[in-house]
C-alpha cells in the first residue's frame, strides 16, 4: 500500500460515501429489477402451491435448501477475515475485513429467506420458536433441523454486532465530516451522528473498544466453525448414502471458507473500481486472498477425493453404488459432479502462478467459477441422496423448474442490492484501522504545511529528550491530585501527530500532571501504558454473559424435553446431555457477546443521548490528536505556556 497521511485515508473512505454516479445508479436498478422478480416468484409459488416448483417424492429438498445451504457457506468467510486473522495479527485483512463482514450480514439474510420459500406456508414459521403456548407444541432440542435455527440466528446476531462495533470509529469520522460539510442538521448528519452513539476517540473508549472487539474476534472464531459443522449435520445425521458420513462437518466448513473467500473477491474488484479505493485496497491483498483461496482448494480437492474413496474402502454396496451413480448416471447431476471437480479444484490452481494472483480478469473469472461450482457441489448434495437412497423402487428424478431458477437469480439481486447499497452509506474499509496499522509501521502522517516549524520541535527529537527535559524546573506543572477541588476549566491541547501527543502526555505525566484524557482518530496503547490504564472490566462482563449463557442453553433444552417427555435411545430424553451441547454453545457465545457488548456501551460511556466533550475538536477523528487537561482557573495560562512548548499545534479553554 502506498503511503497516505491519516486525512487522505479518511478522503478515500468517506468519499467514497459522496452522492451516486450515474453507474451506480444504473447498477441499483437492475439489481433492483432482479429483487422484483425475486418477491414477485416467491408470492406467486405461495399462492399457487409448491406443486409449481420440481421437489416431489421423494425428493422432499432441491433449489432451496441447496442454496440455503450455499448463502451460509458465503458468509463464512466474513467472519474468516474478520475474527481469526485479527487473532493471528494479519496485515492485509484491515483493508479487505468490512466488506467481508457485511457480506457475513447480507448473505445469513438471504440464506435464512429459502427455509421460508421452501416451507411454503410461511405463517408456520414461529412452530420452531421455543416459546410457552397452549398448543404444547415445542421444538425438539434433539433433531438438527432445530440446532439450524439456534446457530444460523446466534451467528447473525454475533456477526452484526462484531460488525457494528467495529464500524463505530468510522461512523464517527463520517458523523464529524458530515457535520463540518453540510452542517449539524443535514439528515446524513444525523443518521451518522445516531448510529455513531457518542463515540469521541477518548483513550478510556479505545481501552475498553480493543479489549471487547478481542474478544468478539475470540468468540466468533469457534462460532464460524461450528455453524456450518451443524448444517453439515441436517445431513450427516441421516442414514442415507452419500449423507451419513463423520466427513462432512469439515468438509462443509472447508467449502463454506472457499466459495466466501471467492465472493469476497468477486465484490471487491467492481467495489474498488466504483468507489474509487485503488489507493486503500491493494493488488498486494488480492494476492492474499488468491493464496488463501490456494489454501482451501487444496483441501477441497483432498475432500473430493476422500469421499469416493471411503465408499470404496468401506466395502458398502450401497455407497459403491451411489457414487458410480453420481459420478457417471444418466442424470443432470452428473455434469454438475464433474463440473465442481473442473471450477473448485482444478481451474483456481492456477494461482499459483504470481501474475495471475494479481490479474483482476484472472481473479474474477477463476472466482465466479469457484460460486458457480460451489452452488453446483451444494446442488449434488442435495438432492442426490433423496433420488437414490437404499430400495431401487424408491428412487426418482429432480429436475429444478424455472420459478425454482428465477427465484435462485433473484436471491443473488437482493444479495447485492444490501452490499452496494451499504458500500454507498457506510465505510467500506476500517479507516480506524489501517491509520493504526500506518502508526505501527512508523509512517506518521506528514505534516500540515501550515505549522510552523519554530514553534514545533521534530517530534522525533522530542520524543527522544522527553524525559531529560521533563527534570527541568522550567514550565513544570504543580502536581494535581484527585481528592483536591473539581477543576473548574479544561485545557483542549491539539496536535497533528502521534508521536507528538505521545511525548506531551510522558512530559506532563512526569510532571505530576493527573487526570489527563487522550483523544485519537485510532488506539494508541503507547498513551495507556504512559497513564497506567490498567485491563479493561469488559472480560469479566464476557465471562458472566457466557456463563449464563451456557447454564441457560442446557436449562432451556432439558427443560422442554421434560415437558414434552422426549424418549431417545429407550431413556428419557434429557438424560441424554450430549446433544443439547449444542444448544448450550450456541447460549453460551450468543450471551457472552451481548454481554461483552453491554460492558462495552457501559465503561465506554457509549450511548445514543450520550454528547461529545465540550470543545471537541472534529478534526480529530479523522487525523488530529487531542489532549484534555483539567486545571484549576489559576493554573490555565501556565498550561497553555506549557503546551505550546510541547508540539500542540492548537490550544483552547472550555468551561
Amino acid at each position: 500500500m502506498e503511503r497516505l497521511t491519516y486525512a487522505q485515508i479518511d478522503d478515500a473512505v468517506l468519499g467514497a460515501m459522496a452522492p451516486a454516479r450515474r453507474r451506480y445508479v444504473v447498477i441499483m436498478l437492475v439489481l433492483g429489477g432482479l429483487v422484483a422478480m425475486f418477491f414477485t416468484l416467491w408470492i406467486h409459488q405461495a399462492r399457487t402451491g409448491m406443486g409449481v416448483a420440481g421437489i416431489n417424492s421423494p425428493v422432499g429438498w432441491g433449489v432451496y435448501i441447496a442454496s440455503f445451504v450455499f448463502w451460509v457457506g458465503i458468509a463464512h468467510s466474513g467472519t474468516l477475515i474478520s475474527a481469526i486473522l485479527h487473532l493471528v495479527r494479519a496485515k492485509w485483512r484491515t483493508a479487505v475485513a468490512r466488506s467481508a463482514e457485511a457480506m457475513t450480514i447480507f448473505a445469513v439474510m438471504t440464506a435464512g429467506l429459502f427455509p421460508l420459500i421452501h416451507l411454503g406456508r410461511v405463517g408456520v414459521f414461529y412452530y420452531i420458536l421455543p416459546y410457552p403456548t397452549t398448543r404444547q407444541i415445542y421444538p425438539n432440542f434433539l433433531s438438527p433441523l432445530v440446532w439450524d435455527v439456534v446457530a444460523i440466528s446466534t451467528y447473525f446476531t454475533v456477526s452484526l454486532v462484531f460488525w457494528y462495533v467495529g464500524l463505530l470509529p468510522d461512523l464517527a469520522s463520517a458523523r464529524d465530516r458530515w457535520h463540518r460539510l453540510v452542517g449539524p442538521h443535514h439528515p446524513r448528519t444525523r443518521f451518522y451522528h445516531a448510529l455513531a452513539m457518542g463515540w469521541s476517540g477518548s483513550g478510556n473508549q479505545w481501552r475498553h473498544h480493543g479489549r471487547a472487539y478481542l474478544f468478539f474476534a475470540a468468540l466468533a472464531t469457534p462460532l464460524v466453525i461450528s455453524v456450518h459443522s451443524v448444517v453439515s449435520w441436517d445431513f450427516a445425521m441421516s442414514i442415507l448414502p452419500g449423507w451419513h458420513t463423520t466427513m462432512f462437518p469439515p468438509y462443509f466448513v472447508a467449502g463454506a471458507i472457499h466459495s466466501g473467500l471467492a465472493m469476497v473477491i468477486v465484490l471487491l474488484l467492481p467495489m474498488r473500481k466504483l468507489l474509487r479505493l485503488e489507493s486503500l485496497v491493494t493488488d498486494w491483498h488480492f494476492d492474499c486472498l488468491a493464496k488463501t483461496l490456494l489454501v482451501t482448494t487444496c483441501i477441497m480437492g483432498y475432500s473430493y477425493i476422500i469421499e469416493p474413496f471411503t465408499a470404496w474402502y468401506s466395502g458398502n454396496v450401497i455407497e459403491r453404488q451411489f457414487i458410480h451413480w453420481r459420478a457417471f448416471g444418466d442424470t443432470w447431476l452428473t455434469p454438475g459432479y464433474w463440473s465442481m471437480w473442473l471450477l473448485n479444484v482444478i481451474v483456481p490452481l492456477a494461482f499459483f502462478v504470481p501474475r495471475l494472483r494479481r490479474s483482476p480478469t484472472a481473479l474474477m473469472l477463476i472466482s465466479l467459477g469457484i460460486t458457480i461450482g460451489m452452488w453446483l457441489e451444494r446442488g449434488v448434495i442435495v438432492p442426490a441422496s433423496l433420488a437414490h437412497d437404499f430400495m431401487p423402487h424408491a428412487w426418482g428424478q429432480y429436475v429444478p423448474r424455472p420459478i425454482e431458477w428465477g427465484i435462485l437469480l433473484g436471491s443473488f439481486g437482493w444479495f447485492f442490492f444490501w452490499f452496494f447499497g451499504f458500500a454507498k452509506f457506510l465505510p467500506t474499509i476500517a479507516a480506524n484501522e489501517v491509520k493504526e496499522e500506518t502508526h505501527r509501521d512508523g509512517l506518521p502522517a506528514p505534516r500540515d504545511a501550515g505549522v510552523s516549524p519554530a514553534l514545533c520541535a521534530p517530534c522525533d527529537w522530542l520524543l527522544e529528550n522527553a524525559k531529560s527535559s521533563s527534570t527541568s524546573d522550567a514550565g513544570k506543572m504543580p502536581a494535581r491530585h484527585e481528592d483536591e477541588t473539581p477543576a473548574s476549566r479544561y485545557v483542549w491541547g491539539t496536535f497533528d501527530t502521534p508521536a507528538a501527543l505521545i511525548a506531551a502526555v510522558r512530559q506532563l505525566r512526569d510532571d505530576g500532571v493527573t487526570g489527563m484524557e487522550t483523544y485519537t482518530p485510532f488506539r494508541l496503547q503507547e498513551v495507556e501504558k504512559l497513564l497506567g490504564r490498567g485491563p479493561s472490566p469488559v472480560r469479566l462482563w464476557t465471562l458472566a454473559g457466557a456463563l449464563a449463557g451456557a447454564a441457560g442453553g442446557f436449562a432451556l433444552a432439558i427443560g422442554l424435553a421434560a415437558i414434552n417427555g422426549l424418549v431417545v435411545g429407550g431413556r428419557i430424553s434429557y438424560a441424554v446431555i450430549v446433544p443439547y451441547c449444542v444448544i448450550a454453545f450456541e447460549g453460551t457465545i450468543l450471551l457472552g457477546v451481548l454481554a461483552n457488548v453491554t460492558g462495552l456501551f457501559f465503561h465506554g460511556r457509549l450511548g445514543s443521548a450520550r454528547p461529545l466533550p465540550r470543545g471537541y475538536v472534529r478534526r480529530i477523528s479523522e487525523d488530529r490528536f487531542g489532549l484534555l487537561i483539567p486545571c484549576d482557573r489559576e493554573q490555565v495560562g501556565a498550561m497553555r505556556e506549557r503546551l505550546s512548548t510541547l508540539c500542540a499545534e492548537a490550544i483552547h479553554v472550555v468551561e
